[in-house]
């Protein structure tokens, strides 16, 4: 499986879907909420990880300007 936001993203809207489907068994909704957690948490560290980067080349931009 690919590790890029966007395919992660996907995969979360498929989990949020199918939870909000009332044709799942309450085992299979904890794992996918487990899943789907897991899935947020990836999203955010690639987002922070994003920011992190536009902020050092920012900050170097406006030193070198």
């Amino acid at each position: 499986m690919e590790n890029n936001f966007e395919t992660s993203l996907k995969e979360l809207e498929d989990i949020v879907s199918k939870l909000e489907s009332s044709d799942i068994s309450l085992d299979e909704a904890i794992l996918l909420f487990e899943k789907g957690v897991n899935l947020s948490d990836r999203c955010r560290k690639i987002l922070e990880n994003a920011e992190r980067k536009i902020k050092t080349l920012t900050e170097c931009e406006a030193e070198n300007g």
